[in-house]
């Protein structure tokens, strides 16, 4: 029968019988471990499971194979034979006890249904397999259609509602926008999420008495009133809108303000403080704040003016949509006759667009520093020679000291660019500041140098540098500040420090040009519009004008010496 078989049958076969034969040989030690008893009496439990587990396992898959082997010895033709064998294979294995299912094995074994019978089967399933597939897609089809209409109800509820109603408000003393809106009726869940949308394009401290508040309305179907948009405008003319966007959420935007310009002319007289008497013959605000910047150095505004000094201002007035100052502007020009000594600025651009404020003959005299390095000053050793609390002997002290916590933040007193950041020997952490070509300033002792200052960085006034420290040759905490001009240490204490710069050349010629234009234009009245003497702030017109403290009167009392009664008691007899 071997003979009958062809070459892959055979080679089929042995391997078949090669793996039956290692298969129970395997068996054959487990068998015989079980019943050794020594292994019994040392093993565990587990141990044992397994092993009885892989023999009978083992013995389901042998005779599987076995069955299997005989069926590939038997012509393909005997079906009657195929039967025969299933079923004695059914047989033994419902009759074997196993402790886990047997797995499925696919091995070739010939299907005795006849092929004319399992055709028309599969059709049929085939039929039935393709009918759902069809319903499922009218099903899509059928949403498809329905689509359009639930697309087109869902964009007209998108759609948001025309606002019915606006209520306008105006910011009173001692008001904010959550006190205006609570007086609006706004419902509190409903004002903090509007402030929390206007904080993204909005500095809500800046919101002054005077701006406009307005709020929007519409009518729902269910005939309920509700709140579109919530918007404040400023005297400038800028417009902060939280509007609407879902059920329960706000979005924040901002509209750039509709201005015009006017170029116009203040001339008036110090009366009392210069920010005063400037703002009432009708200098913008901010323009006050470029004259003194323009001046500063020369002209201290808190000690050089005087009553009865005079003082004239060219600039450009900013105007909203309803032709009221917003209090910005452009100084052009600006003179200050103080004690008869006449000071004028003029604003002129330099070829590489530099723009800056010179005098008469185009050069910038301005103070250096406009700040000191610590909020709380106290100084602790001055400049000069002193006898040195450590080293015990007299020696120049090259700066100056100001006692103060550790950790106190220090400031760069004026703009510059850090020149060194790091150990100094006896300055301990120290920072050195170059302000230009004449001026340089240190600092020592600092407990620990900002994570932003490197050599190289760029300050401005007010940036901190460091935090005040103990370290190097120091008896306590303090900062040490040294000054240092044209190469040699000054005291840094010294009043009005001015630091100079002059145009040259072509730059000077050009300057000149724009001057005399100046003063030609100066000379003609017509040439500028009057200054109107009026607040620009709208935040000083609606100012609501304060009581008058009333002054209690401490009634006079007599002073009366009140001493304890004392009880005395005598015993007669």
């Amino acid at each position: 029968m071997t003979e009958e078989l062809n070459e892959g049958q055979r080679n089929c076969l042995n391997r078949i019988m090669a793996a039956t034969h290692s298969l129970f040989d395997q068996i054959g030690e487990d068998a015989f471990s079980l019943d050794s008893d020594e292994e019994m009496i040392a093993g565990t439990f587990w141990k044992r499971k397994r092993q009885a587990l892989t023999f009978f396992t083992g013995a389901a898959i042998g005779a599987l194979s076995v069955f299997t082997a005989m069926n590939l010895y038997l012509p393909a033709s005997s079906v009657e034979s195929d039967e025969v064998a299933a079923q004695l294979m059914e047989s033994d294995l419902s009759d074997t006890q196993t402790l886990m299912p047997v797995a499925e094995i696919n091995l070739p074994i010939p299907d005795p249904v006849p092929d004319s019978v399992s055709e028309p089967e599969t059709a049929v399933e085939e039929a039935a397999a393709e009918e759902p597939a069809v319903e499922e897609t009218a099903g899509e089809n059928v949403v498809a259609q329905n689509a359009p209409a639930e697309n087109a109800e869902e964009t007209a509820a998108a759609e948001p509602l025309p606002p019915t109603k606006t209520e306008k408000f105006t910011v009173n003393a001692r008001e904010n926008l959550a006190t205006v809106l609570k007086r609006a009726a706004v419902p509190a869940k409903e004002i903090r999420k509007i402030t929390t949308a206007m904080q993204s394009v909005l500095n809500l401290r800046q919101i002054q008495v005077g701006d406009l508040v307005e709020i929007e309305y519409a009518d729902t179907e269910t005939k309920e009133i509700a709140l579109l948009s919530v918007t404040v405008e400023d005297r400038r003319g800028n417009r902060y809108t939280a509007a609407k966007t879902d059920v329960d959420e706000f979005e924040a935007s901002r509209a750039e303000p509709i201005v015009s310009y006017r170029t116009e002319r203040a001339d008036g007289t110090i009366s009392g403080a210069f920010v005063k008497s400037a703002k009432n013959a009708g200098i913008p605000t901010n323009v006050v704040q470029q004259i003194i910047w323009a001046f500063d150095g020369p002209v201290d505004f808190s000690r050089d003016l005087y009553k009865g000094d005079s003082f004239s201002a060219v600039f450009k007035k900013e105007y909203n949509k309803d032709g009221e100052p917003t209090g910005n502007g452009e100084l052009l020009y600006a003179e200050l006759n103080l004690h008869s000594k006449i000071f004028e600025r003029y604003r002129y651009t330099d070829s590489k667009g530099r723009e800056d404020f010179y005098d008469e003959k185009g050069k910038i005299a301005r103070k250096l520093f406009i700040m000191h390095p610590l909020k709380k000053p106290r100084m602790t050793s001055k400049f000069g020679m002193r006898k040195h609390p450590i080293l015990k002997y007299t020696t120049m002290h090259w700066g100056v000291d100001y006692g103060a916590p550790v950790g106190t933040p220090i400031h760069a007193p004026g703009e510059g660019v850090v020149t060194q950041a790091g150990r100094r020997g006896s300055y301990g952490r120290y920072v050195q500041i170059k302000h230009n070509s004449e001026f340089t300033s240190a600092y020592g002792h600092m407990s620990r140098i900002a994570d932003n200052i490197y050599a190289g960085k760029r300050v401005k006034a007010g940036d901190i540098i460091g935090y005040v420290g103990n370290t190097g040759r120091s008896t306590g905490p303090h900062l040490h500040w040294e000054l240092t001009k044209n190469g040699k240490r000054i005291s840094p204490t010294t009043q009005k420090i001015t630091a100079q710069r002059k145009l040259t050349g072509s730059e000077l010629t050009r300057f000149y040009t724009v001057r005399n234009q100046m003063r030609d234009e100066l000379q003609n009245e017509g040439a500028f519009a009057r200054a109107e003497a009026r607040p620009e702030a709208r935040k000083m017109a609606y100012r609501e004008k304060e009581e008058p403290k009333k002054v209690r009167k401490q009634k006079s009392r007599a002073k009366t010496q009140t001493t304890a009664s004392r009880r005395t008691s005598s015993s007669k007899g």
